[in-house]
């Protein structure tokens, strides 16, 4: 709920909210300390003794185990602060990792032995998870008091409170708390807003405002920037909390964020493509020992073709061949609409048992790789689309276009964060966050859809 404001109050307290940069970073310090710690006393109760008669920190070891678990940390979403607070997000983040990380220290030790025992790795494995299960508890217990969380004072008018910040509000999960509102509109809203960063009301300044704010309001903005609050938009705030861009509150400046042609790294641009050829090759590979499998299964099934041609819509609006290996039934019941003007449905009646299989494995999506090489698609960006969806969402959905600005990918940010989503309602939510990947596109956010990717495909999530 929106706390009512009280003009001009004083609050007693001065103390400055957590950001959310700062959480993420005290549950990563944390984790990393403890994991550490875990190995160092595993270590010596099995392996010290034999080596070293006083305590010994296995530095090669440490770094290993501590640099394994914030990565897998990063791939499971260990750092999701609604998780962060969630006791049932908890224990699955924390046994997710502990698993992984005890697979991914037993295989290191099998192809590279180094100074840690197997019977060490056991030994941590409780330690560790135990440990950093109380440290995440605690973090819920503590870190999640309101007098913690960052205070806003939301600049907006009653639609955009109503329309928009209900929302943002949802996401907000003990991060935020609403200290008062100020309408724009409002004759005193500049002083009231001044009062407001005098009496150390809030942290933050959120503008939800759209039309052009009154100079005596905008001053006051300034001078709130001026004595150390953060100013920001909505979109902004809800940028942070949910990985996604508030579609329908874009505007001219949006674009203006967006990476300019001139200053996309050509380094950024090389690793793509060797990213590109390397798993373009891997894939053919992979596709080649599978395929004679997968055409006597569906010899068997119905004797219909093996793979499945259909034209999507590229890079600028390019159109190009898709390849995936067919598993859809070839003639469609009775009285069903034509394939390509029905969108695919999870449980999709025209989907075959072998292309069941194929779908919950990702196994259709192996031609692709063909695609991939010929340049036509990237491993990572937005999936590409049919062109009559395509010019039925640029005439529904604001700004559907841009998603062409980018070579379609595999997979992305929508794959990983949303999954599959039809018709006009789920193509909104998807184009949210492929335009946020299209903001902020690198290296970094690349390897970290790639890894989640991996982990859905591992763990047959998905489709």
């Amino acid at each position: 709920m929106i706390a009512q404001d009280v003009p001009g109050a004083t609050v007693t307290s001065r103390r400055r909210g957590i950001l959310v940069s700062e959480r993420k970073l005290l549950l990563a310090a944390g984790d990393a300390l403890l994991v550490a710690a875990s190995l160092i006393l595993a270590f010596n109760l099995r392996s010290g003794p034999i080596q070293h008669a006083a305590l010994t920190v296995p530095w090669k070891g440490v770094i290993l185990v501590t640099a394994l678990w914030l990565a897998i940390g990063l791939v499971v979403d260990a750092y999701d602060l609604h998780a962060a607070v969630s006791a049932r997000g908890i224990f699955r983040v924390v046994a997710t990792t502990v698993a992984l990380e005890a697979v991914a220290l037993l295989a290191v030790f099998f192809i590279v032995p180094f100074e840690i025992t197997r019977p060490t790795i056991l030994i941590w494995v409780p330690v560790s998870g135990l440990t950093v299960l109380c440290w995440r508890l605690g973090y819920r217990r503590f870190f999640s008091r309101a007098i913690f969380a960052g205070r806003i004072m939301l600049v907006a008018d009653a639609e955009t409170v109503d329309r928009v910040w209900g929302e943002v509000d949802d996401q907000m999960a003990g991060l935020y708390r609403v200290v008062g509102t100020i309408h724009p509109a409002d004759v005193d809203a500049g002083t009231r807003l001044t009062a407001a960063a005098v009496g150390h009301e809030a942290d933050q300044i959120v503008l939800g405002a759209e039309e052009d704010l009154p100079t005596e309001l905008f001053q006051s903005l300034v001078d709130c920037y001026d004595r150390g609050l953060v100013v920001r938009s909505v979109a902004d705030v809800y940028e942070e909390l949910t990985g996604r861009l508030l579609v329908e509150r874009l505007r001219q400046s949006w674009l203006l964020s967006l990476q300019q042609r001139g200053e996309t790294s050509r380094v950024y641009a090389l690793f793509k493509r060797v990213v590109d050829i390397v798993a373009g090759l891997v894939g053919l590979l992979i596709l080649a020992i599978l395929l004679p499998f997968v055409w006597v299964a569906v010899k068997l099934e119905d004797r219909g073709p093996l793979f499945h041609r259909q034209v999507r819509v590229g890079h600028f609006g390019r159109p190009f061949d898709i390849l995936k290996l067919r598993t859809m039934r070839v003639q469609q019941p009775q009285g069903s609409e034509r394939p390509e003007l029905q969108w695919t449905a999870l449980d999709d009646v025209r989907i075959t048992r072998v292309g069941a299989v194929l779908r919950r494995l990702h196994l259709d999506e192996l031609p692709q790789a063909w695609n991939i090489l010929r340049g036509e698609m990237s491993v990572v960006g937005p999936r590409p689309e049919q062109p009559h969806y395509v010019d039925e969402l640029r005439e529904t959905i604001p700004y559907y276009n841009t998603r062409l600005s980018v070579r379609p990918g595999l997979t992305g940010w929508a794959q990983v964060n949303y999954g599959y989503g039809s018709g006009v309602a789920g193509s909104t939510v998807k184009l949210s966050y492929d335009l946020y990947y299209i903001k902020h596109q690198s290296v970094a956010l690349d390897l970290l859809i790639m890894a989640r990717t991996v982990f859905a495909v591992a763990t047959l999530k998905g489709r």
